[in-house]
């Protein structure tokens, strides 16, 4: 037995719920630490690391408590295992919709044999049945937290038929997707159909990040009201447009997908959600970070600033090598000309304003940058950056150790630290990266007229690890400055 997650058990400690989950033998219904039900008996209770293992165990989610809906996956078992963690990502954003088990390890240079003893090993379930629970979680929030048919939403999540559909949801759940849909609402008044709802945990400053993310949107591929963030997209299965607004009373963000294929939905709400950092437990870093001289002053209320992550990666790559030396707005404008310049233009259904998309490696390979103000140094990096991702040289994914990607990234001409850690921490989600170059950081640490050497800098950040992104956030934040690019 576990006594510290049972001594959280009893306390229904908040804290824990994403380190966790009980079960209890005598209902078999699963809960997370919180759960406002009865304290059960020890003897009764088993431990999980994660949701698919309670469900592989034959337990139920609870219907008070909700750990399959409101809190989002979480894994307590797999740090460091950076092949399960890449698989898993695929599987979330809807990989094994489209293709086999096969495919997947070959993308990840396994037997399939391989694969499953990995999952197994460190998860306890194989990859084909998380696939087809996780399609089952994901359905059950497009029930609760959309309007959409349930024939559109058992596509929407990945099932090849109704009766599939049906057959494994009753099994998780104990319940038809009928069933689940009809008890919704008579809980709630019937939601947007066009909307899924994103949940958050409280404080969300979602103009905050609006204001982060405004002076950066690229014309004719992103735009920014005081209210929204909208873009287009295109996934390997389809194309299309999304728009994000905050619901505060729902402690949520809407968001509203337009595309030709409903299928994109999984991929589209998890990538979303990194995007604005929805699902990171800031109890520690808020803790830490209070205490620091440093950081303090550039967290808002006690609370440090989410990181905005890029929701397309290699559109980043080419943002941040724009960005060296220059200024935010400059970086934008040039980062503008090249979506314009790729011409490849949205369908006349999209919102106004969303009138392109950004061009993907093999087309930026094909596209001529003459004329659009770069160097031809530059020019030649991002050429050189495409050409690297497409040989799988640069792998553009958060889960792989940043040694990894420092010596791959940084090998490549014109590629300098700066990038290399504006893209790790900006463009793939890396938490522990930091720009110690950045102008911006070098400021915010400077005392008076003395500016800090890089030496000074990397030795003062060690304290904030593993959390430096965050730290560079708050950086940033101090005194209302902002990063370089």
């Amino acid at each position: 037995m576990n006594k510290e997650f049972s001594s959280a058990r009893i306390r229904k400690d908040k804290n824990f719920d994403r380190k966790f989950l009980f079960g209890v033998r005598t209902t078999g219904i699963f809960c997370r630490p919180s759960c406002p039900s009865p304290v059960a008996k020890e003897e009764n209770v088993t431990y999980f690391n994660s949701i698919f293992e309670a469900i592989e165990k034959g337990f139920r989610p609870c219907y008070r408590c909700r750990p399959d809906v409101e809190v989002e996956y979480y894994n307590g078992n797999i740090n460091g295992a950076s092949t399960v963690n890449n698989a898993l990502k695929k599987i979330y954003d809807g990989y094994l919709n489209y293709h086999a088990i096969q495919d997947l390890a070959e993308e990840l240079h396994l037997s399939d044999r391989h694969l499953r003893k990995l999952f197994v090993d460190h998860l306890g379930v194989p990859p084909i049945k998380i696939a087809r629970y996780h399609k089952s979680l994901f359905a059950k929030k497009l029930l609760l937290y959309s309007d959409q048919s349930i024939t559109d939403i058992a596509f929407a999540s990945g099932f090849g038929s109704i009766r599939q559909f049906n057959e494994v949801f009753k099994t998780i759940f104990g319940k038809t997707p009928t069933m689940v849909r009809e008890d919704a609402r008579t809980q709630t008044s019937p939601p947007d159909n066009t909307t899924l709802l994103l949940k958050y945990k409280k404080p969300f400053n979602f103009r905050q990040t609006l204001s982060f993310l405004e002076p950066r949107a690229m014309e004719g591929v992103e735009m920014i009201t005081k209210e929204s963030y909208a873009r287009t997209f295109r996934t390997n299965s389809t194309k299309g447009f999304f728009v994000v607004r905050d619901s505060p009373e729902r402690s949520a963000l809407e968001l509203r997908i337009g595309c030709d294929d409903i299928k994109c939905y999984m991929e589209i709400h998890n990538r979303v959600r990194r995007m604005f950092d929805l699902d990171t437990d800031f109890t520690v870093i808020n803790e830490k970070f209070a205490r620091d001289k440093h950081l303090a002053r550039g967290m808002v209320q006690g609370h440090v600033p989410r990181l905005p992550i890029a929701f397309d990666p290699f559109e980043f790559v080419v943002r941040a090598i724009l960005g060296q030396q220059i200024s935010v707005k400059a970086a934008t404008t040039l980062a503008a000309r090249v979506a314009r310049q790729g011409a490849i233009e949205t369908d006349k259904k999209f919102p106004r304003g969303l009138d392109y998309f950004f061009p993907t490696p093999s087309e930026m390979l094909k596209l001529d940058l003459e004329g659009l103000g770069l160097t031809r140094t530059r020019q030649a990096t991002i050429q050189t950056a495409a050409k690297a991702i497409l040989a799988k040289d640069v792998h553009l994914t958060a889960n792989q150790p940043f040694d990894t990607f420092y010596q791959d990234f940084s090998t490549l001409k014109g590629i300098g630290e700066w990038t290399v850690n504006y893209v790790a921490m900006r463009g793939l989600g890396m938490l522990d990266s930091f720009p110690a170059t950045d102008l911006g950081v070098i400021k915010a640490l400077a005392k008076g007229d003395k500016i800090p050497s890089k030496k000074e800098i990397i030795k003062l950040a060690e304290k904030w690890r593993p959390y430096r992104s965050y730290a560079t956030l708050c950086l940033w934040n101090k005194d209302n400055r902002k990063e370089s690019a």
